[in-house]
């Protein structure tokens, strides 16, 4: 699996009830659409929070 660096991230509103919306993903020329409910907004935003706040690992240079 080849890893691309995000350089854009989009997320508009189609529907406010019930909720849904898109997130647009600019990587490599490239952009992914995906299309997004509420339950997975919240799932996402969830992931992201751990990862925000996750400890640093040591790398080895640091040891």
């Amino acid at each position: 699996m080849t890893v691309q660096r995000a350089t854009n991230i989009t997320v508009s509103t189609a529907s406010a009830a019930p909720l849904r919306g898109t997130i647009e993903i600019d990587c490599a020329g490239t952009v992914a659409t995906f299309a997004i409910d509420e339950e997975m907004a919240h799932r996402l935003c969830a992931d992201l929070e751990r990862f925000l706040t996750q400890v640093p690992r040591r790398t080895r240079a640091a040891r």
